[in-house]
């Protein structure tokens, strides 16, 4: 799928944080998973406990979200309107008696329920539920005074090359989905 046809408006958007103890630590991970994957160092950051703008670093993509927030209320409203008219029409075509005698108004009613439902939607989509446990993991580790190294995937495949390299390592990790 085309980047400006999905509904998420993110570069990067897949994520994966991991906590350590020793900052050398955390920069050697980094280093590996630079020349391991098909990963770039902009890509891996390793936040310290007095890093300023440590949200910023987590989620970076400011205009990404705001690019999300946009496309997905704009498509799943128009996917909910078709919704509600297609159930509209089967509902007319069975012949319930409300809505062959109002037809007007119960074709209005259903698209506009569909689309304030598709909207609905979209703003789940939008608050990505996912990354919650990404940042509360991170941000908790952060004011314990350890380090994370915070990935930033572009595609899924990225996503399971980091997986796997610091599974294999028994380093636990918060991925996003």
């Amino acid at each position: 799928m085309k980047p400006s046809a999905s509904l998420i408006g993110e570069q990067e958007d897949h994520k994966v944080a991991a906590v350590f103890d020793t900052e050398s630590d955390a920069r050697g991970t980094a280093k590996a998973i630079c020349e391991e994957t098909s990963l770039t160092d902009e890509q891996v950051t390793v936040l310290s406990p007095d890093d300023r703008h440590q949200g910023k670093q987590l989620e970076p993509e400011d205009r990404g979200i705001w690019k999300t927030l946009v496309r997905s209320h704009i498509g799943l409203a128009i996917v909910g309107a078709v919704a509600g008219f297609v159930l509209f029409l089967i509902l007319s075509t069975v012949g319930v008696g409300f809505i062959a005698r109002n037809a007007v108004v119960a074709v209005s009613v259903m698209t506009a329920f569909g689309a304030v439902f598709g909207m609905l939607a979209a703003g789940a989509v939008t608050l990505r539920p996912d990354h919650t446990p990404y940042l509360a993991k991170a941000q908790s580790a952060l004011s314990e005074g350890k380090y994370v190294l915070a990935v930033h995937a572009s595609s899924l495949e990225q996503l399971q090359e980091v997986k796997s390299l610091l599974n294999a390592r028994n380093i636990k990790i918060m991925p996003t989905i």
